[in-house]
C-alpha cells in the first residue's frame, strides 16, 4: 500500500477524524514507534482537507503505469520533503512526482533549493 492510499482511499470522515484527533494531541493507537507508521501519520497531516483527491489518484495511477511500462518500481515522491529541519512540504499535487524507487529512497530528506524554487 502506497502513502497516498491512506489519503485517497479512506473515507473522508475517517481521514478528518484522524487528522483532528492528532492535531488535538491524541495520537492514534496504530501509530507506535514504528517509523513507517509515523511517516504515514505525517502524510495524513500534511494533506490539507481542500486538496483534490482525484488529482492525487491521477498521480498515483501515473506512477503505477510507469512501473508497469518500464519494469522498474516507481514511488510517489515529495519534491519538498515532509520532514526536514528547514522546510515542511505538503501532500499536494504540485509537490508530488513519480520517481524510481531506488532514487526516491536514496534521497531521504535531501533538499535541492534550485529544483524546488520552481514550485514557488
Amino acid at each position: 500500500m502506497g502513502m497516498l492510499d491512506y489519503i485517497v482511499h479512506r473515507k473522508p470522515e475517517t481521514r478528518e477524524r484522524v487528522r483532528q484527533e492528532t492535531l488535538a494531541g491524541k495520537v492514534p493507537r496504530w501509530v507506535t514507534n514504528r517509523p513507517r507508521n509515523r511517516y504515514i501519520l505525517q502524510v495524513i497531516l500534511s494533506c490539507p482537507p481542500w486538496v483534490d483527491r482525484d488529482e492525487l489518484k491521477a498521480i498515483q495511477e501515473r506512477t503505477r503505469c510507469l512501473t508497469e511500462m518500464t519494469g522498474v518500481e516507481h514511488h510517489v515522491s515529495h519534491i519538498v520533503p515532509l520532514n526536514h529541519p528547514r522546510v515542511c512540504g505538503l501532500t499536494v499535487p504540485w509537490n508530488l512526482e513519480p520517481k524510481p524507487a531506488k532514487v526516491n529512497m536514496a534521497e531521504s530528506n535531501y533538499v535541492v533549493p534550485e529544483e524546488q524554487m520552481v514550485l514557488f
